[in-house]
């Protein structure tokens, strides 16, 4: 197939897809974002999240999406924005990423969170910042 906008695939029912799956993304990074600026807040505790991980596992499951899968969604198109991963506008600063993404690392490391289900948070949190330094160059 030649590479087409989506609205010009050829096929409906493939180009119905692929919108559902783009606003799955989208539901799933602002959903991810308000669960790190929840985290960092003391809003929401690692022990509160894994049952909430757990339902989006079970969510993505449904469509065939693993949420293992996930952290090698971040930054594709369409995918996963990084800096609301992290729930983060793009404007942040270095210092506001890099303080989000070691706060994070602090609440959801399965030494210090303790609570099974937070590791696929992690990764995920772990891909976003690895593309945005990327992004940034930081060595």
């Amino acid at each position: 197939m030649k590479e087409t906008g989506w609205d010009e695939m050829e096929n409906p029912v493939a180009r119905v897809m692929l919108r559902g799956l783009v606003a799955m993304a989208e539901a799933m990074q602002e959903e991810l974002g308000r669960m790190s600026q929840q985290l960092v807040q003391g809003m929401l505790t690692p022990d509160m999240l894994a049952p909430l991980m757990e339902m989006m596992r079970q969510s993505l499951k449904a469509t065939g999406v693993d949420i293992g899968q996930v952290a090698g969604m971040i930054g594709q198109s369409p995918g996963l924005d990084p800096y609301r991963v992290l729930g983060l506008e793009r404007s942040a600063s270095d210092d506001e990423i890099k303080r989000r993404y070691h706060d994070l690392l602090k609440k959801l490391h399965p030494d210090t969170a303790g609570t099974p289900g937070t590791e696929y948070l992690l990764q995920i949190v772990i891909g976003a910042y690895e593309l945005i330094r990327q992004e940034r160059r930081w060595s």
